[in-house]
């Protein structure tokens, strides 16, 4: 017989312990292999989807008990994609992961283009007398 999922609504780990040991195997896993640290790869060790890995990430959600576990691995995603922007074979890789991912994953907004905002007011000509 089928093993069932867990019911609708409830946690997909029992604990934090087993949260954090999910993703120090993820990492471990990454440097046994030579692979990029990424939040869909993360997602995928663990099992989840990456919106229920930023839902982990979020102090609302099961009262904010995996926030801290969730953003340290976070962080740790960002800064692999950042450190390979001075590696040349990685630059393109991380830049693109970065333009298109960092904000989405709670870092800072990086664009490689530059945004340019013109506001302009309504001319009004008048007639003035000869």
């Amino acid at each position: 017989m089928a093993e069932r999922g867990r019911p609708f609504g409830t946690l997909k780990f029992d604990s934090l312990e087993e949260l954090e040991t999910g993703i120090d195997n993820y990492f471990a896993d990454c440097d046994d292999k030579e692979k990029p640290y990424t939040l869909e790869g993360l997602s995928l060790a663990l099992n989840i989807t990456p919106q229920t890995l930023c839902n982990y990430g979020t102090k609302d959600y099961a009262n904010g008990i995996y926030f801290d576990a969730i953003n340290r691995a976070r962080i740790r995603c960002i800064g692999y994609a950042s450190d390979r922007l001075f590696d040349k074979d990685g630059v393109n890789g991380a830049k693109f992961y970065l333009t298109n991912n960092a904000e989405r994953m709670g870092g800072l907004r990086y664009a490689d283009r530059q945004e340019v905002s013109v506001d302009a007011a309504p001319i009004t000509f008048k007639d003035f007398p000869d």
